[in-house]
């Protein structure tokens, strides 16, 4: 098993390969676990052309700084016994999960919480905070994904209610992003969970995000969506839930702003309409 393990982590290194490449790789290192893989194996199986001279590059660079690499970071592979059941019913769950931090919590119920980045002063002094109390004090871990907005409140409220959460990223767990989120994303690392499919010094990158909304989807019994406005991003996240099986719900705000209108959308559309903490404990009793 540790020749699987250092190959997905020279996986999750490697450059020019896509996701649905990665997990044809730890499939077929799961059926034939005691076969050598050399490169054009990995090249065929992980059907990698348009990148290959990329790839075949970063593969050997890997390897040749393979010493230093692997003492980098804490990290669990898809086939460990701590990695999330939840996440492997993804059409291609994350290979690798680095992480810092207590990684008891991805055993815990979770909520994950998505929406605006830019907000109304009431999501941010009162109604986030408000709605997530009694979740928090029913013992649910907040997941979100440490963006602006909402994704801030959610991981502050969840902390100061006394509270446990877990924050996914789209950028490896040694940098920040935004800026000004490093002192959260700092107490998260050492008292909460930080996780990302990134490798740690990994920066931001637009297509990153979505990839990591997908995660935060699947890992919680549902999803929580506060002041999405028509086109956000967190309606992406809302219907990989949808698309999990996983309970949506929604929070509506003010009809005349367009702060929620998002929000009002999947509301129309099915989701549980959420004005209380007690709204979301009651659906995950039933």
């Amino acid at each position: 098993m540790y020749q699987i393990e250092e190959n997905l982590l020279k996986l999750a290194y490697a450059k020019g390969i896509s996701s649905q490449g990665k997990w044809a790789l730890a499939n077929w290192m799961m059926q034939y676990p005691y076969k050598e893989i050399g490169f054009e194996d990995v090249v065929k199986i992980g059907k990698i052309t348009a990148h290959r001279e990329l790839f075949r590059t970063s593969w050997h660079e890997i390897h040749d700084n393979w010493g230093k690499i692997q003492l980098k970071q804490s990290f669990i592979t898809c086939f460990d016994p701590n990695y999330p059941p939840q996440l492997l019913h993804l059409t291609y769950p994350p290979i690798v999960l680095f992480y810092s931090g207590d990684l008891s919590l991805l055993s815990c119920n979770m909520l994950s919480v998505v929406g605006g980045r830019r907000t109304s002063a009431l999501a941010k002094k009162k109604t986030v905070y408000y709605l997530l109390k009694p979740v928090v004090e029913a013992g649910y871990v907040i997941v979100s994904g440490c963006a602006k907005g909402i994704d801030t409140y959610s991981h502050q409220a969840a902390i100061s209610h006394g509270g446990r959460t877990i924050a996914v990223i789209g950028t490896g767990i040694e940098q920040v992003y935004p800026a000004e989120n490093r002192d959260l994303q700092e107490v998260i690392a050492n008292d909460h969970l930080l996780l990302s499919e990134y490798p740690p010094q990994s920066g931001p990158k637009k297509h990153r995000f979505p990839m990591r909304n997908r995660i935060i989807a699947a890992l919680s019994k549902g999803t929580c969506v506060f002041e999405a406005k028509k086109k956000s991003g967190s309606l992406i996240t809302a219907q990989q839930a949808l698309d999990l099986g996983r309970t949506v719900f929604s929070v509506p705000g003010n009809i005349l702003t367009e702060h929620s209108a998002g929000c009002h959308h999947l509301i129309q559309d099915g989701a549980v309409c959420t004005i209380s903490g007690e709204d979301i404990l009651a659906e995950f009793k039933e």
